[in-house]
């Protein structure tokens, strides 16, 4: 961990106070590393606040700390390969995907998919775009996909939706008040509703009828070292591969319409 040290201060900075701020800028300005008691008295802040800070960071007490800083001080980060550096965290988030698999809720998903034409998949930002991949997928297998990623779009296409579509709603955070509104509107209308989400306690469960939980970033990836839909698009490609598992028929249909249109 001691690679990311600065990066962990980062990912904690708009949850730091006043004081907190003023530690965490001694550090990522990389200032000697001293003890509690001479760090109190160059930044005139108490010992307790130390302790505070180190333990917002997740980490025991002071001394865990500052063996980390020493550590990120002494450290050749930049003799690693970006690329090594940028596989790992990739590969760390597949595994972590891949021991998450619920092959059971993967297969009444697939099954939703299989007996509804029209889906509508509501997602804002990135998951929006993990959406047009989704959408890239299941529209060659005969699907009529439509994304929306806005509150209006949201609300609208729900209502006008009808009992026999299928309403997929993607949040990794799953704290969305607008997605929320969305699921109600649809469980009121009895429309089928499958939920994907980083968010294990997710508010957006209880009226969903079905739920895929898949990886979610830690801070230090959600800084940015990994593009923030990828957990969500693992997810729907394991659903994609299932899928073409199941009904191995409808690849077969999308392939023969390829033919034909190379002819």
């Amino acid at each position: 961990m001691h690679d990311d040290f600065f990066m962990l201060i980062e990912s904690y900075r708009l949850e730091f106070t006043v004081v907190e701020q003023v530690i965490a800028d001694y550090f990522l300005a990389k200032q000697p590393a001293v003890t509690m008691a001479e760090l109190g008295k160059e930044l005139a802040v108490s010992n307790a606040s130390i302790t505070r800070f180190s333990k917002k960071l997740q980490l025991n007490n002071y001394k865990e700390l500052l063996f980390l800083y020493k550590l990120a001080l002494t450290n050749k980060q930049d003799t690693l390969s970006v690329a090594s550096v940028v596989t790992a965290a990739y590969h760390s988030l597949a595994t972590r995907s891949d021991q998450m698999y619920d092959e059971v809720t993967i297969d009444a998903f697939c099954q939703l998919i299989h007996q509804h034409k029209i889906i509508h998949f509501l997602g804002k930002g990135f998951n929006a775009y993990a959406g047009m991949d989704f959408q890239f997928k299941f529209s060659r297998l005969g699907k009529y996909v439509r994304i929306m990623s806005d509150a209006n779009s949201m609300t609208l296409s729900v209502r006008a939706a009808q009992s026999d579509e299928l309403l997929v709603v993607a949040s990794l955070r799953g704290d969305d008040n607008d997605l929320l509104k969305a699921l109600c509107l649809a469980d009121k209308k009895r429309i089928a509703t499958v939920l994907i989400t980083a968010n294990p306690t997710s508010q957006l469960q209880a009226v969903a009828q079905h739920t895929l939980i898949t990886a979610g970033l830690s801070r230090i990836e959600a800084l940015g070292s990994i593009s923030p839909q990828i957990p969500m698009l693992l997810q729907l490609d394991m659903v994609y591969e299932r899928y073409l598992h199941l009904y191995p028929e409808t690849s077969a249909q999308w392939l023969a319409s390829e033919e034909i249109l190379h002819q």
